[in-house]
């Protein structure tokens, strides 16, 4: 009996087989994880795991949570910093990093998600006085849907607070025509639950063509009852990778696709 098709074992292959390693130095590697390899808190495998080219995933084991991933997402335009105009005035280069769990616990009502952004390039402002690693929380359900966002405001006529992405954004607007947004997904990563044993990562996949990874916006309008004609602050910061895997990351996926392939026929499954 036929326990897998070719046909699912590709499919299956897209979401799990890494492409080409790539290696990292100690050095660029996030601060905060430099640190703790430094403390013998935490361990990383420097040769990478998966790699579609804008994306890369290295495992991580830390004394405090176990089995993590930390995903280097390469920047690419239109990723940067927006004036009250909403013209860039700063572009955003280098790489934003993401450290998630393996497994989260079923019972947990929030799950941690932590993005580093002291390699990016140039450094970005703390928009909502974070301290630099912003630590986010995803519920189960945006989790397994791998997306999150939030967004409050207070237009004048009453507060409203929407999505349920928190952590390191603010709470409530504190003043009228005050507008908070912010938004994380999960790029290129899948989860799937797995009952009372929790949520795991099922695999990565290269054919994710989101090319956001994260979005924060803060806005005052005044007056606020007139918000598109008179905007006195609004700042957006962006942080985007190419929704299209380098050329030479495809080729040496797809070569390892039709290398199972082969396998799996001459093994008559």
């Amino acid at each position: 009996m036929r326990a897998f098709s070719v046909a699912s074992v590709l499919l299956l292959g897209l979401s799990a087989f890494p492409f080409a390693a790539r290696a990292v130095s100690i050095s660029e590697l996030p601060a905060t994880i430099q640190s703790c390899i430094t403390t013998g808190s935490c361990g990383v495998n420097l040769s990478s795991s998966y790699d579609s080219g804008t994306a890369s995933a290295f495992s991580m084991f830390d004394m405090s949570s176990g089995q993590n991933w930390l995903v280097r997402y390469k920047l690419v335009f239109p990723s940067g910093e927006t004036d009250i105009s909403g013209t860039q005035n700063t572009a955003y280069n280098g790489y934003l990093w993401m450290q998630v769990a393996n497994n989260y616990s079923a019972t947990e009502t929030a799950h941690p998600v932590t993005l580093f952004l002291d390699k990016v390039a140039p450094l970005s402002s703390m928009l909502f006085n974070q301290s630099g690693d912003l630590t986010l929380f995803m519920t189960t359900t945006d989790l397994l849907a791998g997306s999150a966002y939030r967004t409050q405001a207070d237009p004048g006529y009453g507060d409203y607070d929407t999505g349920s992405l928190s952590g390191e954004i603010p709470l409530i607007c504190l003043a009228e025509g005050c507008q908070i947004n912010a938004q994380l997904n999960l790029a290129q990563l899948n989860y799937q639950s797995f009952g009372s044993a929790g949520i795991a990562m099922t695999g990565f996949n290269a054919a994710d063509t989101r090319g956001l990874v994260y979005t924060q916006r803060a806005a005052y309008f005044s007056p606020y009852y007139d918000p598109e004609n008179d905007i006195s602050f609004n700042t957006t910061q962006t942080f985007y990778i190419s929704s299209v895997p380098e050329p030479d990351a495809c080729l040496l996926f797809g070569v390892g696709l039709m290398g199972v392939a082969a396998a799996l026929r001459r093994r008559g499954v």
